[in-house]
């Protein structure tokens, strides 16, 4: 675990289904249709609507849905231990742009372009329409007010035109059982390391989350950077100074359950995790 230095802002289609009556009849009789008796049954395809682009909204009066934010209002992942396709979103203006709780529904937070120490690639989690759902690397609450499983696996939707996309090839696995972490890139395992996980007091979470920043903590000598996640600790509302992130780090020690949270792995084996792009899924073994 390490701390995050400053502090920010806070905030049918109808297929034409003709339902067709089989009529019984005796063997040997046939029905007697006349023109007064037989019926046509007809429908209209209905087309489903379409979620437009929303209205104009004020971005300084949402919180910015950084480490340091709390969203109460944010959705759950809807299905936070599958593996992300790698497609990522960007915003484009340099403001950001608004997170609203469903397609077309009420903004509650701004995406912003750099969540903490760099350009964020946020993982696309669904689509409707033009709308696009994200993960985000805010908390929905403390974790000593809504408990262990209500911390993480913060979403919220963005309209896609607002933003940029792009496919990442590269995702990291953590398998708890195994004890290891490994980079996988085009399906194919470039890297693997010996890992050491939360204590059972601490745990590590399972959600699947992403790395939101590759940066140095100069507090933190034993590492030379920090791989951070968008995930917190479920039971530290804090941690030092500020919010309570999960990195990938060096440490001596890297076997077990014995950290606050954080994936330590050995020195020798860091560069390649903080090589990988912002925005790489990061997925659990279960």
């Amino acid at each position: 675990m390490t701390t995050l230095g400053g502090v920010r802002r806070c905030s049918a289609v109808t297929i034409g289904l003709a339902l067709v009556l089989a009529g019984c009849s005796s063997p040997g009789q046939l029905p007697t249709l006349t023109p007064t008796t037989a019926a046509r049954t007809t429908s209209t395809a209905t087309p489903t609507p379409t979620i437009g682009p929303p209205g104009p909204v004020d971005l300084t009066t949402l919180e910015a849905a950084t480490p340091w934010a709390l969203l109460p209002e944010a959705p759950m992942d809807p299905d936070p231990f599958a593996t992300p396709t790698g497609e990522v979103v960007y915003p484009i203006d340099e403001a950001g742009v608004a997170v609203y709780d469903a397609p077309g529904g009420a903004p509650f937070a701004t995406l912003p372009v750099e969540a903490y120490r760099g350009v964020t690639g946020y993982p696309v989690v669904a689509r409707t329409d033009d709308w696009l759902q994200v993960m985000l690397v805010a908390r929905r609450d403390l974790p000593s007010r809504v408990g262990p499983d209500k911390v993480n696996a913060v979403t919220g939707w963005v309209y896609g035109p607002q933003t940029t996309t792009a496919m990442l090839d590269t995702l990291i696995r953590v398998d708890p059982t195994a004890g290891t972490v490994s980079i996988v890139t085009n399906g194919t395992v470039t890297t693997t390391t010996e890992a050491g996980f939360g204590k059972p007091e601490t745990p590590t979470p399972r959600e699947r989350t992403f790395v939101m920043s590759i940066a140095p903590d100069h507090n933190a000598a034993y590492s030379p950077v920090f791989v951070y996640l968008g995930s917190h600790s479920p039971t530290l509302d804090t941690f030092k100074t500020g919010p309570a992130p999960i990195a990938i780090h060096a440490y001596p020690t890297h076997r077990g359950e014995i950290s606050n949270g954080c994936l330590r792995i050995p020195a020798d084996q860091l560069d390649p995790f903080a090589a990988v792009p912002l925005g790489t899924p990061v997925v659990f073994v279960t």
